[in-house]
């Protein structure tokens, strides 16, 4: 099954804020945990929404896949409302927040937010404010293979799944088979489109893909619009996934030959192809543009890399 909207996916698991720009919240008696935080200008958004679930009680943590405008863009504002919540990263994604050129690209995208965010019908835009992106610090770094004992009944196991991002990190937590895979795995718009999302590194993408494929996860939530639920369902995206990564970079390389090495000849080609014309929710055509110049960037870089190691 898909989930395309906010609301409960468990009794204690939550979609808040937005099924565009979700954040996940995790309700545990003692020590709930939030999962993403989203876009600024959503900020007072999923602050009452934590409120509503929640009470009085504080979250115990919140975990952040990787450094990116929406994904990050309200973590301080659930800092300041949730002050004893810790937040918790990749030790590149600290950095990342620390470099004066990131920390200027996600400030200036999420100002724009107000303008160019689209969310689901129904949405009250009322609700948005002109919330700022502010840094913020990492309180608990996470690496590869360790696990967070929140409580008796719930772990989370850090995975190390770069390819989007360098920093990108994806969360199993193996009791309730939650996967917290974001866009580590692909992600599938709401036309049902696969869109391939290695914008560092293609290569280390398709295995993180592959990692998270072997995992028995009974729900995925990846990092826009759609829940999955059902191994199969599972199963049956990440297969997809992963044949769609492989045709995507044929693809590019197709159009990069036919364009002899014109990298946004490329781009405007494959853009016409991919987002021109797709129905339902889509990225901001700047943000897109900015990402697909940087994956056909990667891939003619790679190539003349493996070129000159022929010589």
């Amino acid at each position: 099954m898909r989930i395309h909207t906010t609301g409960k996916v468990t009794d204690n698991l939550h979609v808040l804020g937005s099924s565009a720009y979700p954040i996940y919240l995790l309700d545990l008696p003692q020590q709930p945990a939030i999962f993403e935080s989203g876009i600024s200008c959503l900020g007072q958004v999923y602050v009452e929404a934590v409120r509503s679930v929640l009470g009085d009680r504080q979250p115990a943590y919140l975990f952040i896949s990787h450094a990116h405008w929406d994904h990050a863009g309200s973590a301080a504002y659930l800092k300041q409302a949730f002050p004893d919540m810790q937040i918790a990263a990749s030790p590149l994604a600290a950095a990342t927040l620390q470099r004066p050129g990131a920390v200027k690209v996600i400030t200036q995208i999420n100002s724009e937010g107000l303008s160019f965010v689209k969310l689901e019908d129904g949405f009250d835009y009322s609700r948005l404010i002109a919330e700022p992106f502010r840094t913020f610090e990492v309180d608990l770094p996470l690496h590869d293979g360790q696990v967070v004992e929140i409580d008796d009944t719930t772990s989370v196991q850090v995975l190390a799944t770069p390819g989007h991002t360098r920093d990108h990190l994806s969360y199993y937590l193996p009791r309730q088979r939650v996967l917290v895979a974001v866009e580590a795995g692909g992600y599938m718009s709401s036309s049902g489109q696969i869109e391939p999302e290695f914008v560092a590194d293609y290569d280390a993408y398709v295995e993180s893909g592959r990692r998270l494929a072997q995992l028995p996860a009974e729900i995925l939530l990846q990092g826009h619009n759609i829940v999955f639920t059902g191994r199969e369902e599972i199963s049956d995206f990440f297969s997809r996934s992963i044949r769609e990564t492989v045709a995507y970079h044929d693809r590019i390389y197709e159009l990069l030959d036919q364009e002899q090495g014109d990298i946004e000849q490329a781009v405007q080609r494959l853009k016409a192809e991919r987002w021109d014309n797709v129905e339902g929710f889509k990225q901001d055509e700047y943000v897109y543009v900015l990402n697909l110049k940087a994956q056909v960037k990667h891939l003619a870089d790679r190539l003349k890399a493996k070129d000159s190691g022929r010589q």
